[in-house]
């Protein structure tokens, strides 16, 4: 599975699960392999979130095309399949309001030093099985302008507790981005239950975390990442409550219209309830934004004269609904963005290392075609000026300097012929 190109975690996750289904003599390891990787896809994207505070801050201005959406819709629903926290970091930059569905009520977790001594807590909003079964979830009605959020896969920032049967969401200490992922790193580092004579101190489980209540009790958060190829299935047991996906096909009829930024169609669920919600009536429509989508996807061609597919990368299209001109320097920041992305940091260094190369090169050649303007008495003034050997460099140096956008340019441009 691993040496084929087309495989995803979800794709190797989902082949993990069915092996350990098939309750072969190896169905228990195969289990025990999905978990562990689980919990190594939640520590790859917490790290993600946690460790680029900076990238963060720089990129999010590229999305505050979403604000007029926001003032046009009010609400604006977001059914997020995503796990981070970064809808919430865009809300808190904008002033947006936002709701995620969490009851009003709380519950204190207590932070520690390493040596167990508490130091401070954090909050959790809570939603409890019974209003996730059997009721309508926290969303403001009457309606109230900001965003409405609803996460149907988990999320980074919210777990089971309570024997599984309860929700929690973390309740940053303010509404800034930096606190949104301060209140995710003090969840996972500092919520923790010691003990003597085990490596490192501190009890571990597999996607959860152990922790000691103010009374010194072991407690349990249980990480609600949903992944794999089983997701809302009636074959398979998950920690996120299913009764989520009953919540998203109830509150997608409140809106008529639903764009579908960074969707690819690859899970069955979401895909049945987008279907049956276009085909109840033809004043719905689904406008698919993505710069590589060509075609309406098959399963929903029959409904073809609904959808509208527009290609498009997402800040693009929030600019363009917004009417946002961008800067040149933006534009080039915003290109150079979507041609790194999806190299990875080895491939990033590998370029920049041969653009480096390269761009000496390039100096070099500038500086004896330079040398040849003076010995072909092109270059009259600067032969005179040769007494001051500094300054001549200085110009010469000036002359070749590149703009801040040139230099931009020049990087993208190597980049993408890298890429072919």
């Amino acid at each position: 599975m691993l040496e084929r190109p087309a495989v995803h975690y979800e794709a190797l996750l989902g082949y993990l699960e069915t092996q350990f289904r098939r309750q072969g003599n190896l169905g228990q390891e195969y289990h025990g392999l999905y978990s562990r990787l689980v919990e190594l896809v939640y520590y790859f994207l917490y790290f993600r979130q946690v460790n680029n505070n900076a990238f963060l801050r720089k990129r999010l201005p590229f999305y505050d095309g979403i604000r007029a959406l926001a003032e046009a819709n009010k609400p604006l629903w977001i059914f997020s399949l995503n796990h981070d926290v970064v809808i919430e970091a865009l809300a808190a930059l904008l002033s947006i309001p936002l709701h995620t569905g969490f009851s009003p009520a709380t519950i204190t977790l207590p932070c520690r030093d390493h040596s167990g001594k508490k130091k401070g807590e954090i909050r959790g909003a809570i939603l409890t099985k019974n209003d996730l079964e059997h009721g309508a979830i926290y969303f403001p009605n009457p309606p109230q302008p900001g965003i409405y959020l609803l996460k149907i896969h988990g999320a980074l920032d919210v777990f089971t507790f309570n024997n599984g049967d309860d929700l929690l969401k973390l309740c940053p200490s303010e509404t800034s981005m930096e606190s949104i992922v301060d209140v995710l790193r003090a969840a996972n580092e500092e919520l923790f239950y010691l003990a003597q004579g085990i490596p490192g101190g501190k009890i571990r489980a597999t996607n959860e975390i152990t922790y000691a209540d103010d009374q010194g009790g072991m407690q349990f958060l249980r990480r609600s990442l949903l992944a794999g190829a089983y997701k809302f299935d009636d074959r398979a047991t998950q920690v996120l409550p299913k009764s989520m996906l009953k919540h998203f096909r109830g509150n997608l009829n409140f809106i008529s219209t639903l764009i579908c930024i960074g969707y690819s169609f690859g899970d069955f669920h979401i895909n049945a309830a987008l279907r049956k919600w276009l085909e109840f009536s033809p004043e719905r429509r689904l406008e698919i934004v993505s710069p590589n989508s060509h075609d309406v996807p098959r399963f929903l061609l029959h409904l073809s004269p609904q959808i509208v597919v527009t290609r498009d990368s997402a800040t693009d299209y929030l600019d363009s609904r917004a009417g946002f001109v961008r800067s040149s320097r933006e534009m080039l920041d915003k290109r150079l963005f979507s041609v790194l992305r999806p190299l990875g940091k080895e491939r990033v260094a590998e370029g920049l290392a041969s653009f480096v190369k390269k761009d000496r090169k390039s100096l070099s050649r500038a500086f004896l075609a330079k040398l040849r303007n003076l010995a072909l008495g092109n270059g009259q003034g600067e032969l005179t000026a040769m007494v001051d050997s500094t300054a001549v460099a200085r110009q010469w140096a000036a002359d070749m300097k590149l703009t801040e956008e040139d230099f931009l340019d020049q990087l993208i441009r190597h980049f993408e012929s890298q890429s072919k």
